[in-house]
């Protein structure tokens, strides 16, 4: 059982992941795209914050601003609450973005559009108050593994999409099948990422006293896994197990 579960995680998946590489690409640049127009739409219109980030969150901050502790909201509950809360939450919007796959691809692509406006308009509230840097080296501490990941279940989601509007040669139903199978077991491959984000978020990311180069160093850490698992080492291990196929 031990040998499965070190192999799906070293070789199955990783070399499973690969022909993805396209679909996770695509649904990057549809997250990147909703993040511009969060950007775009709160430069224009001051009260589209409030819209999508709600009048409590953007109240509290304020009053978290004056009182010069803006990232405040990170310290209100307990660490192990936190931890669990948000664990079980970005799972939540996680296997939202997957199964709305369902309905076409287009209720994940809302889900994507939906996450990337939030994060729009959420930089772009603390870039005008002066704030950027602050509250990115704060926030991007458990950010960056936890967007990540909800990128690669909008990946997921979109697989399987896919198979139900390109079946190919198969019939609709057996592609469905088989689509669900492969972004179920992407699904998988995020949950340890989402737990390592909650820990993060719980646990660390209310340190803001931190000195810069901490966070910084967490933050680089983190995207380097991330990218390394998900596109760097599917892709030495496919080219790899093609050079020892040819021997």
């Amino acid at each position: 059982m031990k040998n499965k579960i070190v192999s799906f995680w070293r070789d199955e998946f990783p070399l499973f992941f690969r022909q993805y590489h396209k679909t996770l690409l695509h649904t990057f640049l549809i997250f990147m795209a909703a993040v511009i127009i969060g950007i775009v739409s709160t430069l224009n219109d001051d009260s589209f914050v409030r819209l999508i980030l709600g009048d409590s969150y953007v109240n509290s901050t304020l009053e978290n601003i004056e009182k010069g502790d803006p990232m405040a909201v990170y310290k209100k509950m307990d660490e192990g609450a936190m931890f669990i809360s948000i664990t079980l939450n970005n799972i939540k919007v996680a296997m939202t973005a997957f199964i709305f796959g369902i309905f076409l691809s287009i209720g994940t692509l809302y889900v994507m559009l939906q996450n990337g406006i939030m994060l729009g308009s959420f930089l772009y509230f603390f870039y005008d108050k002066d704030l950027l840097w602050e509250s990115s080296r704060t926030i991007w501490i458990h950010g960056t593994i936890e967007i990540s990941v909800i990128i690669i279940a909008g990946c997921a989601g979109l697989v399987l999409g896919n198979g139900l509007l390109f079946p190919k040669t198969y019939s609709r139903l057996t592609s469905f099948k088989h689509s669900f199978k492969a972004g179920l077991k992407i699904m998988v491959s995020t949950i340890p990422f989402f737990i390592v984000a909650g820990f993060l978020e719980g646990f660390v990311t209310r340190q803001t006293q931190m000195p810069d180069w901490l966070a910084i160093f967490i933050i680089i850490t983190s995207l380097a896994i991330v990218v390394y698992y998900y596109i760097i080492y599917p892709i030495r291990l496919t080219k790899q197990q093609k050079l020892n196929g040819n021997k």
